[in-house]
């Protein structure tokens, strides 16, 4: 309102405050709890721990693996709209159906989950809550009955700290589950290097992986963000940086540029590459006017198949080719766009082309758009299993 937006205020500790204030489930596990979920996953066979949203960042990651080498559990953090079907947990979701424990560590019970139900988790499977939100433990209470074990309203993290804190001398699962388990999250269809060196007219997804992999593997502080229905999935599955942002368990897409923007806001000089539809690149590509006023270079690196192909990708397999409608974009030089508003472009038709286009974007040291004519291919689902 804009007698609030105009009123003068002084300043004083109460409008700042913590963060804590916000969460007030925000607190460490207790002792009793913490032994009893070390308990229950040493008793179990194959037991796994789900970590949320908020263990997904660097930090919590570290700590997810700091709890699996502390307790011979695998910890997975989980935060794609996709779920099971997040291509950056290969063929995880196989592993989930075999589960006889799950910990959910600030992990929603939810549809990401498909709500833990057959045949996506065993129906004997048990569980353990470990969250921040009352309302969210209560949610799995009414849904698995006696099948939820024990709960407690606690921090993520500070859950996380705690457990791995008091694992020292407790006992561990035995058996290969772990080992099971991990080589699922790795696994990538072998039919993949041959997409990755194909000839096609236009560029495959994997092909556009591979010219990007050297630049987030090279410099541990780089940032790939991923956004888009279909391409963004791609990057999800084929490169492994230290750091990413993805569009979150929302789904919403389009903020990639905004995210890149930010991003190099956080981080003055290591490279900081976008991966997005063309559909994505739609929605806010008036910012490369922010980007460049401001001097904040990044790579925009547009999957452009002149389609809005997650929907696309839908209507085919729910009603077949020949009733798709209204997914079509045109094939519109984006690269264009951004020299235009002073940023860097390049026209990538070819994979032989996508090295060099990126090597001079990057160099360019301005907000760049490398604009690359893709293959209309779904995003990745991976299973071993028919």
């Amino acid at each position: 309102p804009i007698d609030l937006l105009e009123q003068r205020m002084e300043d004083t500790p109460a409008l700042w405050p913590r963060a804590a204030e916000f969460a007030p489930g925000s607190q460490p596990l207790a002792d009793r709890a913490a032994d009893a979920t070390l308990a229950a996953l040493a008793s179990a066979q194959r037991p796994l721990v789900l970590g949320g949203p908020t263990l997904c960042t660097s930090s919590g990651r570290a700590l997810l693996g700091g709890l699996a080498t502390a307790t011979g559990v695998p910890a997975i953090g989980m935060e794609s709209p996709r779920g099971i079907n997040d291509p950056s947990l290969g063929a995880f979701a196989e592993m989930l159906a075999q589960a006889d424990l799950i910990v959910l560590l600030g992990k929603p019970h939810d549809f990401t989950l498909r709500f833990a139900d057959p045949p996506v988790v065993d129906r004997a499977c048990r569980f353990i809550a470990l969250e921040p939100d009352a309302a969210l433990i209560e949610r799995v209470a009414k849904a698995k009955g006696p099948r939820l074990i024990a709960s407690a309203i606690a921090d993520a993290a500070a859950a996380t700290e705690r457990l791995i804190q008091r694992s020292v001398g407790a006992p561990r699962p035995s058996g290969p589950w772990a080992h099971e388990v991990a080589e699922a999250i790795a696994y990538r269809p072998p039919s993949w290097p041959a997409l990755a060196s194909t000839a096609a007219e236009k560029v495959h997804p994997l092909q556009l992986c591979g010219a990007i992999a050297p630049h987030v593997a090279r410099d541990r502080n780089a940032i790939l963000v991923c956004d888009g229905g279909e391409i963004g999935q791609w990057p999800q599955a084929a490169l492994t940086p230290a750091r990413r942002i993805i569009n979150g368990v929302a789904g919403s897409i389009g903020a990639a540029i905004p995210f890149a923007i930010a991003a190099r806001l956080a981080e003055p000089v290591a490279p900081i590459i976008a991966v997005m539809g063309d559909g994505t690149f739609g929605l806010h590509m008036a910012e490369f006017d922010t980007a460049v006023r401001y001097r904040l270079p990044f790579v925009a690196v547009v999957g452009n198949d002149a389609t809005w192909n997650a929907e696309y990708q839908i209507q085919v397999r729910e009603y077949g080719a020949d009733r798709a409608h209204g997914c079509e974009l045109l094939p519109a030089r984006y690269d264009l766009v951004v020299t235009a508003l002073g940023g860097h472009g390049e026209l990538v038709t070819a994979a032989r082309e996508l090295e060099p286009a990126l090597q001079r974007a990057l160099a360019s040291a301005r907000p760049a758009c490398v604009n690359v004519m893709m293959q209309r291919v779904p995003a990745p689902v991976l299973r071993r299993k028919a």
